[in-house]
């Protein structure tokens, strides 16, 4: 049981991640636009993935043990 709140622990820290990398990524899209300069985003977005990758990595797991329960 304690694993299982460690992973919901860790599911909602990455999900807090994400939407603060969203929200930056959005700002600096924006400065961007409203600047006219070109801002490099490859980098947001390849760490938006991992995040988003972990993150089902986490659900599956979780519902894995939801349905499977041990002992």
């Amino acid at each position: 049981m304690k694993n299982n709140n460690s992973d919901i622990s860790e599911l909602e820290q990455i999900t807090r991640e994400k939407k603060k990398i969203q929200f930056y990524l959005n700002m600096l899209l924006g400065l961007s636009a409203s600047c006219g300069v070109m801002i490099p985003t490859d980098p947001i977005y390849k760490i938006l993935m991992e995040l988003s990758d972990q993150e089902a990595s986490l659900t599956k797991k979780a519902k894995d043990q939801s349905d499977h329960p041990e002992g």
